[in-house]
This record gives C-alpha cells, structure tokens and sequence, in this order.
C-alpha cells in the first residue's frame, strides 16, 4: 500500500490563495486550511510518496522562495511535512473537518454516521476528499450562501470546476432541473462521481471534462464557479464570448481573495456584467453578477 506526505505551510492569510495554487500544481488531490490564533492559516496538503517526491519538495522550496524574492510572500514560511500509511492520511482531515452547517439549509459531514440533531438541513455526505470544495474553505461557504438564496427550483445550472461536486450536489438539492459539472482534472472529476453517487443525485447530474468552458455548450440560468482568480478572470472571457449565461442567468463567483477582488470587480465592469452582490469572508470575495442584455 502506497503511503502518502502530508505537507504543512504556515502563512498569513493574504498568501493563502498563492499556496493553495502551488499545493493544487504539485498534484495534492486534497487540502485543509485551519485558521491560528495568530491570524495566520496553516495550509495542509497530501501528495502520494514515490520516487519523486523529493523532486516536489526541492520544486516548492524553489517556489516559495522565489514568491517571497518578488514580495508575494513577505517571509519564508513554515513548512513541516510528515509521512502517513495509505489508510492513515484522509483521518487528519476529517479530525479537522467535522460537521458544519451552513446558510439555513445545509449540513456538510466527511461520513456515512447519522446526524444527530441536524434541525433538518439536507445532509450532504462527502467521502472522496479530492479536489477543493467541503464546505469548510471560506470560498465554498459563500458559494453555498449565495446558492440557496437564489430561485434555482427547475433552472439549468453549469459548476465550473466541480471538485468534490458540493455545489453541483447542493443545486440539485435546491430543485435544479439539470446540472453539468465540468473538470479539467480526471481525480476531481471521479471524486465528483463518488459524492454525487453517496448523495443519490445521478440522474440530474452530468459530469464533463472540460478546460473551463471549451468543451461546454447551451446556455445556462446560473453559472458557479468556485476557482482561483486567474481562473475566475478566464472564465469572465468565455462566459460572455460563448453567451453561455442565459439572459437574466446569474454567476455565482468565489476563490477570489481580499486583495484581488478590486482588479477582478474592475474587468467585470470592463466586460459589462452587472453585480447584484458581494460578500466577503475571512480574506475571500464571492459575488453574483449577470449579463445584461
């Protein structure tokens, strides 16, 4: 049985997105973010131990150190790495990530034990941790928010970049009629099968892979996108070129942070998007925006 490395990096809360991309580059299937005392936030992620694994540290000690020669970090963080059995390393994340409700309607757990005193949220049950997205990163709650605010009973919904498939899940939960979730990555696409399989949504979803939304056709009445900002910058690109939102649709947006929503609120402008909403969440934006016609 292979094992894996559970890497650690400890960095203030501006830099979070930056590791996060770094962490997602180097091939970590999952990550965990828990926010210290200190205002601080120590980023976890796992990368299977092979040959190559030593090659992978020596490439994220080159990244880091050439983040913080060009000020994207103020200081070297910490970084401490450990090595875990195969059947050992998804237990640290769910210690981390226990059972958490969101908005007036959710429940997100990371196992099949029933749910005590649930008030009657709908339980979404997450066993595959590959891919972002358990409800517990700042981005993915906001997404959620927004989402069962909205009127999404009979709509037509695209996720972009699905992950674990959490807010495809919640849609359908919500009484969207059809779903497509796309994903470039083959693990997040099959971590998406197995959480939309544990949650008996298989017949109002279909799973596509697709470089944001090169392989997409049709138009959609929501569009959710929980991505980092270069991606969430694209996607503004292609959503508008390819009229994939339908007129009066709406774009759910996360995974920006505090520091990158100006320049990314500006180009929406630029495009001509409409923002209906935005909120902001320990160092992280989402918003809603629509296409006028």
């Amino acid at each position: 049985m292979s094992a894996w490395l559970e890497i650690a990096i400890v960095v203030p809360l501006t830099s979070a997105e930056l590791v996060h991309g770094i962490l997602d580059t180097m091939g970590c299937p999952s990550t965990a973010q828990t926010f210290l005392p200190d205002g601080k936030v120590r980023l976890v992620g796992y990368l299977p131990a092979t040959e190559g694994t030593n090659e992978w540290l020596i490439w994220l000690t080159e990244q880091l150190d050439y983040a913080v020669a060009h000020g994207w970090l103020p200081t070297s963080p910490e970084v401490t790495t450990k090595l875990l059995e195969a059947d050992e390393w998804e237990e640290p994340l769910r210690q981390a990530l226990q059972p958490i409700a969101i908005g007036e309607r959710f429940l997100i757990t990371l196992n099949d034990e029933p749910v005590e005193n649930h008030s009657g949220r709908w339980v979404l049950r997450l066993q595959s941790l590959g891919g972002f997205g358990t409800g517990h990163h700042p981005t993915t709650r906001l997404c959620l928010e927004f989402l069962e605010r909205s009127s999404i009973q009979g709509k037509r919904v695209l996720d972009v970049g699905t992950g674990s498939g959490i807010l495809a899940i919640a849609a359908v939960f919500l009484g969207a009629c059809e779903v497509v979730a796309i994903d470039i990555d083959d693990a997040a696409l099959e971590a998406a099968a197995t959480n939309i399989q544990r949650n008996g949504v298989t017949h109002c979803i279909r799973l596509l892979k697709s470089d944001l939304l090169r392989q997409v056709s049709g138009q959609f009445d929501f569009v959710l996108s929980n991505l980092l900002t270069p991606l969430i910058k694209d996607l503004a690109w292609q959503l508008r070129s390819k009229s994939t939102l339908a007129p009066d649709g709406v774009w759910i947006g996360s995974g920006i942070s505090t520091e990158s929503w100006s320049e990314v609120r500006s180009l929406l402008l630029k495009l001509g998007y409409r923002l209906l909403d935005e909120q902001a969440l320990s160092g992280w934006v989402a918003f809603q925006a629509t296409m006028p016609l």
